[in-house]
């Protein structure tokens, strides 16, 4: 206690400060020694002591003194924390050397409104340092200048050892932006934050008192996931906005963060926000996101769905998206980059995220307005992918076909225990098939079996249970069957269609166009599911089988190109999303696919330049990349040099951006009557998909070049 108190006096800022309660623990108890050898790192597990040091606390990174508050929080279902490598990454976007510049010059903050250890802090406050430092040659600060920096960043958390923890982590970054002589020298080195620039309070309150008087340019940070309006000032600012938008889905505390945060930015300001995967791609909060969208001036969303372990909360893989915004009108021609990034080693090492130009989708604003399936579309290919969907939305749906011939349809029973068993007379001792029969690639040796005597929470209704049926397995697959038979039961994984009042024949007809139109509704089901891709790795809902298109006339008129877009979605699209490099799009060499995206990319410029066609001439390969020839007429490329290109491709292709960003770019080259595509060697570079869209782009740059 006397070391703490000497400290205490020697940095000051209540860094060291002890509580009577926890002295009064401290005195006479042994745990100290326990701890002081820990520390030391001389003795081995069987008390051996050592004379060189088994390990050393040195170099203790914030980041880690951040993690270790992880594991004590209160509220772990809700207080997640950041990983540093998405940290740097959300201020990399949204803290720029010009953003750093304004914040200066405005007298502007920086505020974490549920700031937790403070990894968002000490990340931005070592920014600012470094800012400082680029602006002054490359000086070092003194303390008078660190500590004004320190000023500028504020933070706000409902957890008490959280603010103590942001407190301790702040001042161990102003000391690491010292040298040792200047730390010795100091006297009374840190300033006191908790209570001036780090306050205890539930957000909302702090909010509403309008505790923070400083101007705010920039809100970052990880605000609670959780349905809970656990605060008397979450409930209030609920009711408000229920007063003034309606509903709040799900009353979803992160959404509510979101959008108080945004009124608090200054004029010209930006926020960086996590937010659940949910505020993208469940249907429910699709008028929060379209009321955000419209109101304020959103400039990217980072979209991190593919990527696991992001986030692990009670064992779930967490899916998160980041939204940046500026206040102030959004310009009429606004473009938002919605960045797809996808699952690699450096990802799950936590050392870094990976980009293509491929998952880089600039989207019109209007377009996030008013259709809610871009988003998953752009997981899957982006603009060719929606236009494919938004044709067979204006088909007839399922649901519709259902409702006009008054079929019964629903999912089966479901599971529970003694204590919320419904009546399940007419389900026990029935015959039963088991999901498992529908569940493989083929449907012969299907058992039917007799439904099991065990409660059951959900036992449907009888009348979904009355064949004649036809029976759809809820998985991507859309395995599917008729069954002519009187009664047959089955579990909620099969969403069963009974025609007992009438039309088996019609049912007949539509188990054969399921089979019949089978890949393009994989494909559209693939890109139009709630749960699929995001909560669930293959599993649909209900209402995405009723959202499948039945056009009147039967046909579904898939056109060639759309073909190759439904074909490259089910053999690679899909397991790029959920594997990433461990894909087959990423491991396969695109060398056996060069002809076919060769053809098709060809057949579509010709469409347009018909008079002097585009023909493929041949390729060039070296180690991780391709060079894909072109031209207008004849044409002949001389290869002689192309050895000499070898040590430049890798820059060329690859490029890190910052330290935890690396974006993987393409080429096209323009020459004469030359066109020349260079990229990584992947497959999924050379997909016919992919050719499309280079197809689609080149075009735009012929008419721009005025070709």
């Amino acid at each position: 206690m006397g070391l703490l108190d000497a400290l205490e006096k020697k940095f000051n800022g209540n860094v060291f400060t002890l509580t009577d309660d926890d002295r009064a623990s401290l005195i006479g108890n042994d745990q100290l020694n326990r701890y002081a050898k820990l520390i030391e790192g001389r003795e081995e597990l069987d008390g051996q002591l050592t004379l060189w040091e088994l390990y050393s606390f040195k170099d203790l990174p914030v980041e880690l003194i951040s993690n270790i508050y992880q594991i004590f929080v209160t509220d772990s279902d809700s207080s997640i924390y950041t990983p540093p490598f998405l940290v740097r990454l959300m201020l990399d976007e949204a803290l720029s050397w010009s953003r750093l510049d304004r914040l200066h010059q405005q007298n502007e903050i920086i505020l974490d409104p549920a700031c937790g250890s403070g990894v968002f802090l000490v990340e931005a406050y070592k920014r600012m340092v470094l800012h400082w430092r680029s602006r002054n040659d490359w000086e070092r600060p003194s303390v008078e200048v660190l500590r004004g920096l320190l000023e500028k960043v504020h933070g706000i958390d409902v957890e008490e050892g959280a603010v103590e923890l942001a407190a301790f982590s702040l001042c161990l970054a102003l000391c690491d932006a010292l040298e040792p002589a200047a730390i010795r020298a100091s006297i009374q080195l840190f300033p006191e934050l908790a209570g001036k620039t780090l306050h205890r309070s539930c957000f909302f309150e702090a909010n509403e008192n309008g505790l923070i008087k400083e101007s705010i340019g920039l809100i970052t940070g990880n605000p609670p996931f959780t349905s809970k309006l656990d605060t008397e000032g979450a409930q209030r600012s609920y009711e408000r906005y229920e007063s003034e938008h309606g509903s709040l889905p799900d009353k979803q505390l992160a959404y509510l963060f979101l959008h108080e945060a945004m009124g608090m930015v200054a004029e010209g300001g930006v926020l960086s926000m996590l937010q659940p995967a949910g505020f993208l791609f469940n249907r429910r909060s699709l008028d929060f996101r379209r009321n955000f969208f419209s109101q304020r001036d959103v400039r990217e969303i980072l979209d991190f769905i593919s990527v696991r372990g992001v986030f692990k909360k009670g064992g779930a893989d967490t899916k998160v998206v980041v939204v940046l915004a500026e206040t102030g009108k959004p310009s009429a021609n606004r473009r938002i980059l919605h960045a797809t990034f996808r699952r690699s080693g450096r990802a799950d090492a936590e050392q870094g995220f990976d980009i293509d130009y491929y998952d880089l989708h600039w989207l019109p604003r209007e377009l996030t307005l008013d259709n809610d399936s871009v988003w998953r579309a752009d997981l899957l290919g982006g603009g060719r992918v929606l236009s494919f969907v938004d044709r067979l939305k204006q088909y007839r749906s399922l649901e519709e076909y259902i409702k006009s011939q008054r079929w019964e349809c629903g999912e089966g029973f479901q599971f529970g225990n003694a204590n919320d068993a419904k009546p399940n007379s007419h389900v026990v001792g029935k015959p039963f098939l088991p999901s498992s029969s529908l569940s493989g690639s083929s449907l012969d040796g299907m058992e039917i079996t007799v439904a099991p005597n065990i409660p059951m929470q959900w036992p449907r209704r009888e009348e979904i249970y009355q064949g004649p049926l036809l029976l759809i397995h809820q998985q991507m697959a859309l395995n599917h069957r008729f069954f002519p038979v009187e009664y047959l039961t089955y579990s909620e994984e099969i969403f069963g269609i009974s025609a007992a009042k009438g039309g088996g024949s019609d049912l007949q007809k539509l188990d054969s166009w399921l089979t019949h139109e089978n890949q393009s509704l994989q494909a559209f089901v693939t890109c139009v599911s709630t749960s699929l891709l995001s909560r669930k790795a293959t599993a649909i809902q209900p209402g995405d089988i009723l959202s499948l298109p039945y056009p009147e006339t039967g046909a579904l008129d898939v056109s060639t190109n759309e073909r190759i877009i439904v074909e490259d979605i089910l053999n690679y699209q899909r397991d790029l999303v959920r594997l990433g490099d461990d894909s087959l799009a990423m491991r396969r060499h695109g060398l056996d696919a060069l002809e076919d995206y060769s053809s098709t990319f060809v057949r579509q410029i010709n469409a347009i330049y018909r008079r002097n066609p585009l023909q493929a001439l041949p390729h060039q390969v070296w180690p991780g990349a391709i060079c894909q020839a072109f031209a207008f007429g004849d044409g002949k490329v001389d290869w002689s040099d192309a050895d000499e290109l070898k040590g430049k491709l890798d820059a060329l292709l690859h490029e890190q951006q910052g330290t935890t960003l690396h974006v993987t770019r393409i080429a096209r080259i323009y020459e004469e009557n030359f066109i020349f595509l260079l990229k990584p060697a992947n497959l999924r570079y050379w997909l016919r998909s992919v050719a499309l869209r280079d197809a689609d782009e080149t075009l735009c740059d012929l008419q721009a070049q005025g070709f």
